[in-house]
Formats: C-alpha cells, structure tokens, sequence
C-alpha cells in the first residue's frame, strides 16, 4: 500500500491518543513528530492509554529479543482493546517482525513503519482487517520537516528544559552486517540546514542551551551540497544555542576539517562516540565496517591530539560469528590503545533480517561470549576510573541538567566533554533553581561512571564567550 505525502486529511473519527515510546533517542523523536501529526488534525494528546481513542506503541527493533518485551505491552492493554480502543505498532519492530505481529494474535488493530506516519489518524479509522493495515512502505524522501516538533513537544519528553535531541537525518547506507537499520529505517536522507537552523534556535527562544543533534550516521549528513561540518558552522552562526552534541557517527567519515572546527569552536563540545565494534580486522571486515583497527587508531590520535580535554566513548561487540581468540584479544589490544573514556559493550545476537544472520552462524557459545564480555567490562571500568581520577583537584565549569535521585539537594551537571558530575556543598542554593545554570566545580572524587565535585561559586558568563580551556 502506498504512503501519501498529502498533508490534508478527512475528518478522523479519533479524538484523542497516546503514544508509549520504546529505545533510543531517534525513537522519542520519532513520537514527537507523530504527536506534532496528530495534534495537526486536532486530535488531543492524553496522558493514559485509559484515556485515548488510539493508543501506540513506537517500537526499536535493534535488539532481537526486544519484541518480547512489548508483546507482554500490548497484550496488558487488551482490556483496552475490548472497550474499542484501537491499538497501533509503529516504528522499526513494526517494520522488521511483521509477521509476527500480524498472526501472533495480538490485541492491534495496525502496524506502521518509521516512514508512514503521516496518515495514523487515517489508519485507526479503517475498518479492514489486520493484514491489509499494515503500512511499510520505505521512502526515499521522508524527512517530516513539515512537522518538526515544536519546543511544547520537546518539553514534553524532557525531564528539565536544557539539553534537547534532533534528528537531522533518517536511515542508513551503511548496511554493516550485524545491523537490521537499513532495513527499518530505509536508505540515508538528510533534512534542509534551514530546518535544523530553524528547529535548534526555536529551542534556545523556548529556553533550551545544548542540543545533541541525531542520526544512524550523522557525520555523512548530506542536504543541497551542505556537510555536517558545513551544518555546524550555520548552527554557530546563526544561533545562539551554547553546547552542540552529535550521536552517532561513523569513523569512517570524519574529515580534517570537523575534528579542527572541534578544536577551536568552544560550543562545539568535545565528546565524541567513535563506534570501534570489533578491534581485528578480519571481523572488521565481515561486519562490513570498512575501516581497519590502524586507521581507528590513527583517527583517536587524531581526536586526542587535536582537541583539547577530548572524551572519546565506543560500542564494542564480542563474540561476533568467526571471532577468534586471537581476534578478541586484537579487540581488548585496541581498547587499550584508545584508552576510551567509558563504551558501551554487548555479546552478539542476531538480528532478524540482517546480512549476518544470513550468511555466518551464530556458533560461538554463549559462555564464551559471556566470559568475553566479561573481562572487557572489568577492563574498561577500571580504565573509566583512572581516567576520572586524572580529574579530581581540577576546576571545570558544569551546566546543571537535573537533580540526583539519591539525593534531591545535589544537582546533576555535564562538563561540555559530556562527562557527568554531581555537585556537593551547594551552600543557599536550592537545588532544583540550580537547573540550566552554570557552576564552577572542582573535582574531588569519582566513580568509574561519574564525578563528584564541589560547587565553588555561579558562572555567570555564557560559554559563546569562553575558551576551550575550562571544559
């Protein structure tokens, strides 16, 4: 079935929705913009699935046993379903398990893909059955830059008015094998600089000052000749948002040009997410990474070299089809090359639909995995912690994000390198009008996921100002 690009529709026979969102950032912001839709249409956002006519269920399908975890969802909300609420599957799982969904006797009335979003109302009202309402069709052009959601929208989603995320492009070209994005997500496009200008300097009027702009592969954005560098230059200079994150690039696509634009541009903020995923090159290779663990190297130099008070983070994948014990311990071997300042690290699984579960077995056992997996967090942890004691007597300016949950009288903050830091001794300052404010801190102890630090006075000067010297 076709998806129409046609932004007026009939009449819905819905009043009201509510949208449960599942994974990562790019999935909350793919809720906003199916929120902007809906509301478009006059069509009331409620806060409980009790209270809506249509209730969805954005979906990540990245991990293969995810789909579990909302199965057990949707059939929680069957007594909804018997009330005559209509119950719709979107995003990346409604795109990859189709099947499953449609004969798995759930309690759903349709399934919709990350680029059919523009007709939901549309979808609820039909009365056909499941198996003609399931719209999938990939696009090549869908950007919904018609309904970037509006600053109402990323509060909404937000638990403080500070940092809020972009999605400056959809889908993905890269088609490594262990990666089902490609197929969920569809091939790679960009949004206009324009828009992106436009939707970060909405967010600095409605009070926001740092955003992280997102993307499957954001340093291969590409719009009207425009590069990601390029797009970072319009974002410093025609805005006045004071911190610019990025996630998640590929290291195959860093130019010269952004790594120095990073080094002399304080807003750019220093923190970088360099994906190593496998440190041999022979399982670099089947993953289709195209890179090898020299150049990775070279590129971390690169960042360290050049960029001062740089904090680089990874993912790391451990017992990929084919790895050796050779091959695991190349990856250890470059993990400590690079010395990252913490990664995120998984045991293999696959994926439905990707290349690798096509064509390498899943033949490692799960021990092995385990024990791999194992070893490289308690390497990497003790790293982390080294690297954050190297920081303690420091002083480093901090913009304050939210509140501890251990403690609600010391306030959260991030060091523009992205680290965390929980602020001590706040003296009259209550913590909760601390939020969106900056700190002078200086470090006096750590823990291998953050730091501790005691509040010295209120920076009052904007980083548009500062050097790259007070982090």
């Amino acid at each position: 079935m076709s998806i129409t690009n046609n932004t007026t529709l009939s009449k819905p026979e819905v009043k009201s929705f509510y949208i449960e969102t599942y994974g990562c950032q790019m999935n909350e912001y793919d809720s906003l913009i199916a929120q902007n839709i809906l509301e478009k249409q006059e069509i009331c956002h409620s806060k409980t699935p009790e209270e809506a006519d249509i209730i969805l269920i954005n979906t990540c399908a990245v991990r293969e046993n995810a789909h579990q975890k909302i199965y057990n969802r949707v059939r929680s909300l069957q007594h909804l379903h018997k009330q005559g609420k209509k119950i719709g599957i979107l995003g990346c799982m409604a795109q990859n398990l189709k099947e499953d969904l449609l004969y798995e006797n759930l309690p759903i009335d349709f399934i919709a893909g990350p680029d059919a979003f523009r007709n939901l109302s549309t979808y609820a009202s039909e009365k056909n059955s499941l198996e003609s309402q399931a719209y999938l069709k990939l696009s090549k052009t869908e950007i919904y830059d018609d309904f970037v959601p509006t600053v109402e929208h990323h509060l909404s989603s937000s638990n403080n008015n500070v940092t809020a995320f972009i999605s400056i492009q959809r889908g993905c070209d890269n088609f490594c094998t262990f990666c089902v994005v490609p197929y969920t997500r569809g091939r790679e496009r960009s949004r206009t600089v324009t828009s992106i200008v436009e939707e970060v300097n909405s967010l600095v009027a409605g009070g926001f000052q740092s955003v992280v702009l997102l993307g499957q592969n954001v340093n291969s954005y590409s719009n009207s000749g425009s590069n990601f560098t390029n797009l970072i230059k319009e974002i410093l200079n025609k805005t006045q948002v004071e911190r610019i994150f990025f996630t998640s690039p590929h290291p195959k696509d860093f130019p010269l040009e952004l790594i120095e634009l990073m080094a002399k541009e304080p807003r750019f903020c220093p923190q970088v997410h360099l994906p190593l995923q496998a440190g041999s090159n022979d399982i670099l290779k089947k993953m289709k990474r195209n890179y090898t663990r020299d150049s990775f190297l070279e590129l971390v130099q690169l960042f360290r070299q050049k960029v001062p008070n740089v904090a680089l983070t990874t993912d790391v994948i451990v017992g990929f089809p084919g790895e050796s014990d050779k091959d695991f311990e190349e990856t250890r071997e470059v993990m400590k090359l690079a010395n990252f300042d913490s990664a995120f690290m998984f045991a293999y699984s696959e994926r439905r639909g990707t290349l690798a579960k096509k064509l390498y077995p899943d033949e490692i056992p799960d021990e092995i995995k385990k024990n791999r997996l194992t070893l490289i967090i308690e390497e990497q942890l003790k790293r982390s912690l080294e690297k954050n004691k190297s920081l303690i007597g420091q002083r480093f300016t901090a913009l304050v994000e939210g509140i501890s949950r251990r403690n609600e009288n010391e306030p959260i903050a991030r060091l523009s390198n992205g680290k965390k830091v929980i602020i001590h001794n706040l003296e009259n300052i209550k913590a909760q009008e601390s939020i969106g404010r900056y700190f002078d801190v200086k470090i006096v102890d750590c823990s291998s996921s953050s730091l501790h630090g005691d509040f010295l006075n209120i920076k009052e000067s904007s980083l548009l100002t500062e050097n790259k010297q007070g982090i």
